[in-house]
């Protein structure tokens, strides 16, 4: 994504596409801490459904007659062993993503803080192993 500020009129959707490219580079960077990455399948932004608010904090609930969005990629590593401490097998990745900064975006699920968060109640970043 080209960064530098568009001549075009739509600023704001410009600056939400900028914000949001720059939150999945953070992340990205944060896997990268322990490993190199490849993305098995770019992110892509999907309804949110019951099963998705369960695997977040339980501070996020689903509001009647709203949808809430939420973005999924995949990715791969050579090694998944490099993100397993004593508890989990991907300890370690949650670790590196505690307190991470991140930019907020118009359209986010209301109370979300402005870093990554992995505690019960408000983890507002989850990985799973497939």
């Amino acid at each position: 994504m080209n960064r530098s500020r568009p001549n075009e009129a739509d600023v704001q959707g410009w600056l939400h596409k900028r914000n949001t490219q720059c939150n999945f580079d953070t992340v990205l960077q944060v896997i990268s801490l322990r490993s190199q990455p490849e993305i098995a399948k770019l992110p892509v932004k999907v309804e949110m459904t019951q099963d998705e608010f369960d695997r977040f904090g339980f501070d996020y609930q689903p509001i009647e007659g709203e949808v809430s969005h939420c973005w999924k990629f995949e990715f791969e590593v050579q090694h998944a062993s490099v993100f397993e401490n004593e508890i989990s097998s991907l300890g370690s990745l949650y670790n590196d993503c505690m307190g991470v900064p991140m930019i907020q975006c118009p359209g986010q699920i209301n109370g979300l803080p402005a870093w990554l968060d992995t505690t019960e109640e408000l983890k507002n970043i989850y990985f799973e192993v497939i």
